[in-house]
Formats: C-alpha cells, structure tokens, sequence
C-alpha cells in the first residue's frame, strides 16, 4: 500500500482525486487535529495518525512506498519507527525555507525591507516568541538534517531551484520528480486563455509590483529602483493582505517617493479582477528570492506580460531549462519597462504556460511519483 502522510490542507482532496484515476491503492493517515476535517472528507481511505497501530493489525497493511505531504516532525518520527520503505517528500516549501532562514544563512530580504532587530530571521511577534521558536527548530533541526539525507529517496516538486538549496545546505543524496500539484483552478487558467485570444494585441505600460504585501516581495528597494530610474508610469501594488507592518511602511514609501505614479491596491479582489489586473500589466516585477507567487508569475507570462524577476531567485533554472522568455532586475531601465515583448517572445511564453497548466502536464506528473 501506498501511505500517504498529510494534513488537513485545501489541495489535498483534488490530490486524492488525481491519485486514485492512476492508483487505487492509497491510505492517507492524517496528522494534527481529529476529524471532523476543515477539507478532508471522511472515507474508507483516510484515517488518523491516532488510529494507525489498530488500522496496521485490524488489515494487515504492508508499505510499499510513503509519500509526506509537508516534511514534520511528527512524520518524521513515524517513518522512522515504520519498515523501510521508499521515501517520496512532496515538497511545499516553508519545509525547508523557515531552517534556511534560521540556521543556513538564507537572504529574504533587501537592506530597505530588511526587519530590524534581533532574531528577525525566526517567526516571532516579539523576542521571546522568536526565541522560543528558534529553540523549537533547533531541536527540530537535528533530526530533519539527518532524515533527509539518509531517509528520503525522492523530492517531488517542479523547481530544480529549491532542489539546488537542498543539496547545497543538507547534501542531499536522493533524486529529483519534477511534481506539481496542479491546485489551480482549471476555470482561472480557460479565463486568461480566453482574455489572451480576445486581446491579441493588447499593449500597457502600467507596472504590477509583486502579488501581495508579504516582506519577502522587497517592495521598498523595488520602489527605490524605479525612482532612481525616473520611472513615471502606473505602479499597480497589491497589498490587500501580507504582513500588515511591512504593507504599512510600504505605502508611507511609495507614496513618497513616487507620488502619484504608486497606486497601491488595498482591497479584496475576486479572481475576475485580480486576472484582469495582470493581463492589463505591461511589466511585471517580482522581488523574491525564494519560490513564491507562482501563479501569478505564470499568468504573467501566459499573458504576454514583460516579467522581470530577483537576480537571486529560485525560480531562474525552471524558467531557463523551459526556454521561457523573462528578465531579472538587472535588465531594469527606462528602456526595457517601455520596450513589450515581441509578437515571438508572447507567444512562445504563452503556449510554454498552457503546456505546464495542462492536464497532460499534471496526469504526467502523479505518474511520475505513483508508478
């Protein structure tokens, strides 16, 4: 049988889904609180990790393969205490970022966006909860750095980025399955298809700044980039969520330093909008290192949006090995934020968007990590 060690998360129904068309031979054990579940529904398949040892007598379960579903402390103590089996870990991200951040060095931020302070690489409204919450991850630490090296056989995820800072910080020795959920919306994606063939020539010299207020996205250095190159068109800022702080002083910035040409976005916008508001974006800048904002870095180059991206990101090697045409802020200038994409570099962007959120695409992928 095939275990799968999850939580109680949005995208993992549509997992189960997708994994039963290729394998009817799967057991999800649940860690964390007991049903009833926010999004998991009650089945045969699912139990939790509390009902395990009786579930493994009562029928007798032989493991073939486990699958975690977001690296824990917890799963890692149950595969430990389980028969050897293959290991696959379908990487989410914050599994390895938050022990980056702490213990290897990893840089989120920019010098204006950086927090000021001390622990400020730790998750903490203050001193004391980020010293309790590096204590917490140091001991955590010293059993994931030797879990992943000896215990995982296979990171499952798409972006050869986030495998590259596996093996540099944990020498990991396993394998590489390119894997994506696939947890968009296929409604989202016929949308912008639909957006892209009504508007063929479609041409903008507005600006989308980042998805959101997280202080990841670098706002403040981004703005003072496009202040110092004389930058006076639009610079639409989605900052209806994030870190509430930092969305904060981002505005007090933006307003500063660009006057009416900063035109942040403070309310909630349906996905009908917040599509429209990307396809309608010339350019688009993204100031994260690590993986993040995915799908609306994708829909921007689905779009015909001219992508500019952090130097530094994650996201480089993909786009590169997929032939996607983008820039990084080094390319930033009042020449290449007036200057769109060619008829050739849109279209090649666009058909390399479709083919990776295509069900083909995703089917290939749950064969890959199930057969």
């Amino acid at each position: 049988m095939y275990v799968h060690l999850i939580n109680d998360e949005k995208f993992l129904p549509p997992f189960m889904k997708r994994a039963q068309a290729v394998l009817d031979n799967n057991l999800y054990i649940v860690f964390g609180p007991k049903p009833p579940y926010t999004f998991l529904q009650e089945s045969g398949q699912i139990i939790h990790s509390s009902e395990w040892t009786d579930y493994q007598l009562k029928h007798n379960v032989e493991i073939e393969r486990v699958y975690i579903h977001l690296m824990t402390y917890q799963k890692i103590k149950w595969v430990s205490a389980a028969p050897k089996a293959p290991v696959y870990w379908l990487f989410y991200g914050n599994d390895l970022y938050e022990l980056l951040l702490a213990f290897k060095g990893f840089k989120l931020f920019e010098q204006l966006d950086a927090p000021k302070g001390i622990l400020t690489r730790i998750k903490g409204e203050n001193l004391l909860s980020r010293l309790k919450r590096w204590a917490e991850l140091k001991a955590y630490n010293r059993y994931y750095a030797p879990f992943v090296q000896s215990h995982v056989d296979y990171w499952c995820f798409w972006s050869p980025g986030d495998f590259n800072l596996l093996v540099e910080h944990y020498q990991f020795q396993g394998e590489m399955l390119k894997f994506q959920y696939g947890a968009f919306n296929p409604e989202d994606i016929e949308l912008v298809k639909q957006w892209v063939v009504a508007n063929p020539d479609f041409c903008s010299e507005d600006i989308l700044l980042n998805h959101s207020g997280s202080q990841s996205g670098n706002h403040r250095h981004l703005l003072a980039r496009l202040h110092d190159l004389g930058v006076t068109q639009p610079v639409r800022t989605p900052l209806s969520y994030g870190d509430q702080a930092h969305i904060k002083a981002t505005l007090e910035f933006g307003k500063g330093i660009l006057g009416s040409a900063f035109h942040p976005i403070l309310n909630y916008m349906d996905r009908n909008a917040y599509f429209e508001l990307i396809c309608t974006s010339g350019y688009a800048i993204f100031g994260h290192r690590r993986q993040e904002a995915g799908n609306t870095l994708f829909i921007a180059l689905m779009s015909g949006t001219k992508v500019f991206l952090h130097p530094e990101s994650v996201l480089l090697p993909f786009l590169k090995e997929q032939g996607y045409y983008f820039f990084t802020w080094n390319d930033l200038s009042r020449e290449t934020l007036g200057t769109p994409l060619t008829l050739k570099e849109r279209t090649k962007n666009y058909s390399l968007a479709c083919s990776q959120f295509s069900e083909q695409t995703i089917a290939e992928n749950y064969q890959r990590i199930l057969r």
